[in-house]
């Protein structure tokens, strides 16, 4: 399967030329201006060989703070696309055995697999964890993910997924919805690092 890194290039587009609009607000006299809501940075979909499908976006945290969510492999059921259910069999260091089971085509088929979890050699800056199958009923499952700090509140991430089902589709549809899963899991993830972040921001002040 085709690997492609992000690059620091990449990662500057994608954090930067997103300000918000600033409009006149209802009511309030010319030269008064409220700014909208910022709008959501951008997230870019590769093709990649093979059906898989690639994401790659800025998450607003930093590098610790993503890969606490990204390793926490029994919350994926929480908040990754179509997953319906993530236990850890076993576990050694930051490589995991992880069961899981996820539902498709509007919840008319149940996938599973167990996944044996390991972290690779970084690439550069780039961290890497891949997730291969080792036993369930699909063809073919793969996950990677390459967390890249582009600075210390900022970090790229990119996620490729192959979800491949003992169905005979077409390889462009298995292909468009692992596309799919892809960009919907960089923006639960997002959502994710921004609640741990409030938590984490709130327990610490009640203890002052």
């Amino acid at each position: 399967m085709k690997r492609t890194l992000p690059s620091a290039a990449l990662a500057i587009s994608l954090l930067c030329g997103y300000s918000p609009a600033v409009t006149r607000a209802e009511g309030q006299p010319n030269g008064t201006t409220k700014p909208e809501p910022a709008p959501e940075l951008e997230i870019k979909v590769t093709p990649v060989a093979n059906k898989a499908g690639r994401a790659e976006g800025v998450v607003e945290a930093s590098l610790e703070s993503v890969r606490k969510v990204v390793e926490d492999y029994g919350s994926y059921e929480k908040f990754m696309p179509h997953f319906r259910a993530s236990r850890v069999l076993s576990r050694r260091g930051t490589s995991a055995l992880v069961y899981m089971q996820a539902s498709i085509a509007k919840d008319t088929m149940t996938l599973w697999a167990q996944l044996k979890v390991t972290p690779k050699a970084n690439v550069g800056k780039t961290q890497v964890i891949e997730a291969k199958m080792v036993q369930g009923n699909m063809d073919a499952m793969f996950a990677r993910w390459e967390l890249t700090p582009v600075d210390s509140t900022h970090t790229l991430v990119a996620f490729q997924l192959l979800m491949d089902p003992k169905v005979p589709l077409p390889a462009s549809l298995v292909q468009s919805e692992n596309e799919k899963a892809t960009q919907k899991t960089i923006r639960a993830l997002r959502r994710v690092v921004a609640e741990r972040a409030q938590q984490a921001s709130l327990a610490n002040n009640d203890k002052h």
